[in-house]
Order: C-alpha cells, then sequence, then structure tokens
C-alpha cells in the first residue's frame, strides 16, 4: 500500500510541476493578470476542472511557481561549482557569485519579468481570499531566503575582520535586492538584458570600494 501511494504522490508531483512549466510559459507570452486558467490547462494539456486537483486558482500557481524559481536559485548558491559560496572564500568572491547567479537568473526569466506589472498583480490579488497571506508568506520566504545565503556571506566576512557593517545583516540584504531590482527595471525599460557579467562586476566594485566621490 505504502508503494501505491509513493507511486501516486511521484505522479502528482510531476504533473503540478508540468502545470507550472505550462504557467511560466504563458505568463511569459500574456502577462500575469491576462492568463487565465483556461490558457495554463490547454498549455500544459490539462482541462480547466483538472486543474482544481492541483491548484486551486490561478495566483496559487503563481506563487508556487515563484516559489520554486527561489528554491533552485538558493541550490545553485550552495551545489553549483560555478556559483556556490563558502567561508572559504573572501568576501568579494562570494558577492560576486551571489550577484552573478542572481542576475543571470533575472536574464533566463526575463520574459516572465516583463510580463509581469506588479502593482497590477497585487491590487488584481487584493480582493482574492488567502491572497494577502499569501503575499506575506512570499516576503518571509524570501528573508529566510536571505538568511541561508546571503546573509551567511555577510557573516562570514564580519567573522574574518573583512567588513563593517553599519546596519543589521537583513537590512544589508534587502538593499543589495533593491540595486538588483534596480537593474532588472532598467532592462525592462530598455526592453532587452544588459551584460550581466559586465553589472556583476560593477555591483561588486560599488559594494566593497563604495561610491566614487570626487574631490573639489
Amino acid at each position: 500500500m505504502e508503494e501505491k501511494e509513493e507511486r501516486i504522490s511521484r505522479i502528482r508531483d510531476m504533473k503540478s510541476e508540468l502545470i507550472l512549466d505550462a504557467a511560466l510559459k504563458v505568463f511569459s507570452r500574456k502577462g500575469v493578470t491576462e492568463t487565465t486558467l483556461e490558457d495554463i490547462g490547454q498549455e500544459a494539456g490539462f482541462s480547466k476542472a483538472s486543474l482544481y486537483n492541483y491548484y486551486p486558482n490561478k495566483e496559487t500557481i503563481y506563487f508556487n511557481l515563484a516559489l520554486r524559481e527561489w528554491e533552485n536559485f538558493m541550490q545553485q548558491l550552495s551545489t553549483s561549482p560555478e556559483y556556490s559560496v563558502s567561508p572559504e572564500q573572501d568576501f568579494r568572491e562570494n558577492m560576486r557569485r551571489y550577484l552573478n547567479l542572481k542576475l543571470n537568473f533575472y536574464a533566463k526569466q526575463f520574459h516572465f519579468l516583463v510580463s509581469v506589472n506588479f502593482t497590477e498583480f497585487f491590487r488584481f490579488n487584493n480582493g482574492k481570499e488567502g491572497s494577502k497571506s499569501q503575499i506575506a508568506e512570499f516576503v518571509e520566504f524570501k528573508d529566510n531566503l536571505y538568511k541561508q545565503t546571503l546573509f551567511r556571506v555577510l557573516v562570514w566576512a564580519k567573522e574574518k575582520n573583512e567588513i563593517i557593517l553599519p546596519f543589521e545583516e537583513l537590512s544589508f540584504c534587502r538593499i543589495i535586492g533593491g540595486m538588483i531590482m534596480g537593474v532588472m527595471h532598467e532592462w525592462i525599460r530598455n526592453e532587452k538584458v544588459g551584460d550581466f557579467e559586465e553589472m556583476t562586476d560593477k555591483l561588486v566594485d560599488f559594494i566593497v570600494d563604495g561610491i566614487g566621490v570626487k574631490k573639489s
């Protein structure tokens, strides 16, 4: 019986992932607010009624898609030879790896991100049952993600006396997040992805060396 239940669970997980993959494609083409469950079902090969067996509404699909992509990002920071951060590396190298992966992550998801009007999406969600709690849950998830990745980079650097932070680690993490979103807004405004390798170097130099102020 347990073997049968495990098989059913695996099949369900596979179908759930198939729906998320389909949703990512449709969101990228049509935008989140314009996408319907019928659109996602058609892309995934499911009827609208069948989708309800996996996700109660479009907002939950979007929410789970966002969680999945961020979890994939976190896994790469832990296991990828190219992007993983560690206490053996200095602060600059850890920041370079973190920012390079983050910008690369956004570059790969560019068409999806361009399709998302976040103000419109959250306004659309305000009347949806459970959406506010999902937004709060996602914010908490992001903070926990920071604590497991960038937060640790800061702690390692402080322990080795490489840096002095004028504020708490989590606040610094959010500032870095804001800088990255600024790059994303520039890409979206220009309707194309910039050179994320070059931008990584510029951000690392800014974070490590500070803004260059000309002396009068």
